[in-house]
């Protein structure tokens, strides 16, 4: 969702900006929202208070998609590990107000010392997040039903599905597709084998999730734990080389060969992978317009050209 769309602090109703200002136990003193960062739409701000700084998402009832997403995130964070980087929940809060209907919102601790990826990509920069993405993939995940198996909660049968409906939206996608779905079909179809494993999975990994170190030796953050899923170590690390793409960053091949993969890592399974996620993004990019997130189709359609283009270098054809 573009920033220009998101409420502020100031479009909050009043009772619900008494209610976190009484969670934040002190008064706010300045807000700002921090740019297109996190998954959901809604309100998403900064807020500076006399005792210190927190970063606040709050939704209301007519939302319910990403209302569920948001009590799933707050259910989801106490879980993940310490060795994780992810910001401290203070507060959450899922109630009915008078007159206002149910709200959900959170507040995490947000430190100053950490900043947003440099879109100019500097070389510093895309060592980082490599760094800090495949230190996920170094994680455990947790032995807990929060943290579903990537090959289940990812679909894996876009290409087939596609194979098998032609829609006419096909044509405003690479014509290299042409003659080629059912084949792409069978590569996506090794996916439950390729992509499983025991690591810990962001699942839903973007460049605006991570905040890298402003200072050295600081701790990086990354937000936005929507959902946690368990695979293959290079799951993350593979899907954000595609969005640093997207957002104009280096080509991902390159990244790969300057910086490697996980030890251990099958080329194939790595292929396979991007075959899913090119499956994936090229299907969403021709569905219904989404009113929660109006930019949506157009990010996924971005998406899915970045995923084909590396697909065909991987390919090799």
């Amino acid at each position: 969702m573009s920033p220009a769309l998101r409420p502020g602090w100031r479009d909050l109703p009043p009772p619900l900006r008494a209610r976190i200002t009484s969670l934040l136990g002190a008064s706010v003193l300045a807000a700002g929202q921090p740019g297109d960062s996190g998954v959901l739409p809604g309100a998403l701000f900064q807020v500076q208070t006399s005792r210190g700084n927190a970063f606040i998402k709050a939704l209301g009832t007519e939302q319910p998609g990403p209302l569920k997403s948001l009590r799933q995130e707050i259910t989801l964070s106490p879980l993940l590990p310490a060795a994780v980087p992810h910001p401290e929940l203070l507060w959450s809060i899922d109630e009915v107000l008078p007159n206002l209907g149910t709200w959900v919102a959170v507040g995490y601790s947000m430190r100053d010392e950490v900043r947003p990826i440099d879109l100019t990509w500097p070389e510093d920069d895309v060592a980082t997040l490599v760094q800090v993405v495949r230190a996920i993939g170094e994680v455990e995940a947790p032995d807990d039903p929060m943290f579903v198996p990537e090959e289940s909660a990812f679909p894996s049968n876009s290409w087939a599905i596609l194979a098998e409906k032609r829609p006419a939206g096909l044509a405003q996608h690479s014509p290299w597709l042409a003659g080629r779905l059912e084949g792409l079909a069978e590569i996506a179809a090794h996916a439950p084998e390729a992509i499983a494993g025991k690591s810990l999975q962001h699942g839903t990994l973007r460049v605006q999730n991570v905040l890298l170190p402003a200072v050295p030796g600081e701790r990086p953050l990354i937000t936005d734990w929507v959902r946690g899923s368990v695979g293959a170590p290079y799951l993350d690390l593979v899907s954000m080389l595609m969005h640093v793409r997207t957002n104009g960053g280096p080509p991902p091949e390159a990244t790969l060969r300057r910086y490697g993969l996980p030890a251990g890592t099958e080329p194939d399974a790595v292929t396979c992978w991007i075959a899913v996620l090119a499956g994936h993004y090229v299907k969403a990019s021709m569905d219904p317009p989404s009113f929660d997130l109006p930019e949506l189709r157009s990010y996924q359609h971005r998406l899915a050209r970045t995923a084909v283009s590396w697909l065909q270098t991987r390919l090799g054809f």
